[in-house]
């Protein structure tokens, strides 16, 4: 891995600059607070210093990319490992991957998370894909025999918010969750724009936006068809449904509004904390800056 951008010396002329990152970080409790145990990063990743806005010690981590996103031939690597105690981690605005030219070249990102003991909240912001992408995002989830997730990701084709329709490119996105080497989740996705299954109603529909949240604690059957009816009560916002299966509890949302998208995993996270712990967690201040 580079600690910084290097110009690669191709055969034509035009000049490419990759930018490959890597961040490892590792956290664990130590009087009565979950502190950093390991932190190390090769090009632009960073962490700012945690902050512990609740009771109980649990830290709260905001993940850094300066570049402000991602370019043909970039590759970003995240490894985060919970040793022990309580950790929530978030990032302060959007994922980008930006237009490439060159659709031989991979804009990659690979999450490692892996909860030991405790408890991982990864509730980044969204993922924007601008038009003419060609991306891979891959997470594998590797959790403990009693440790306890929450986790969202949330991918946006195109830019909707100004007009910008995902007409080209293409996107292949895995997603894997195991508990003590026994895999719980597996899913994959590849798609092209246009295609058929970003246009077929077994597919995207031709939405633009697509979610996922897994949590291990289920909270009760009433809470869930209450947080329903409430993310369900206009089709316009797009569509919320939950699904049981390997005792993980699956949300997903179709729609073309990414911030509706968060709200509503917000809505579920919230209400599953103070059903399964007896209180609410707080939320991330950036969240509301």
């Amino acid at each position: 891995m580079l600690s910084a951008p290097i110009n690669l010396a191709p055969e034509s002329s035009k000049t490419l600059r990759h930018w490959r990152a890597r961040l490892d970080l590792s956290l664990r409790e130590s009087d009565g607070r979950t502190c950093f145990d390991h932190c190390s990063h090769e090009g632009p990743l960073r962490v700012q210093r945690l902050f512990y806005p609740e009771p109980g010690g649990k830290a709260h981590c905001y993940l850094l990319h300066p570049p402000g996103g991602v370019v043909l031939g970039d590759e970003l690597q995240i490894n985060v490992s919970v040793r022990s105690g309580e950790a929530l981690l978030t990032t302060p605005a959007a994922g980008r991957f930006y237009t490439v030219d060159d659709h031989k070249e991979v804009q990659r990102q690979t999450v490692n998370l892996k909860v030991e003991s405790g408890v991982l909240e990864w509730l980044p912001q969204e993922t924007i894909l601008f038009n003419g992408v060609n991306a891979h995002l891959d997470t594998r989830i590797e959790l403990g025999a009693s440790s306890e997730l929450a986790f969202w990701d949330v991918v946006v084709l195109g830019r909707p918010a100004c007009g910008e329709v995902f007409t080209e490119g293409r996107l292949k996105q895995t997603l894997e969750v195991h508990r003590e080497g026994h895999p719980l989740l597996i899913e994959r996705l590849a798609l092209a724009a246009g295609d058929r299954l970003s246009q077929s109603r077994m597919g995207m529909q031709d939405q633009s936006t697509i979610g996922i949240m897994v949590l291990t604690g289920a909270p009760g059957a009433k809470i869930v068809d209450q947080w329903l009816a409430s993310v369900n009560s206009s089709p316009n916002n797009g569509q919320f449904t939950v699904t049981q299966r390997a005792g993980l509890m699956i949300a997903r949302y179709l729609g073309d509004d990414a911030m509706r998208c968060r709200q509503g995993f917000a809505q579920l996270w919230c209400a599953s904390s103070e059903d399964l712990r007896g209180q609410a967690p707080a939320t991330p201040r950036i969240w509301h800056t």
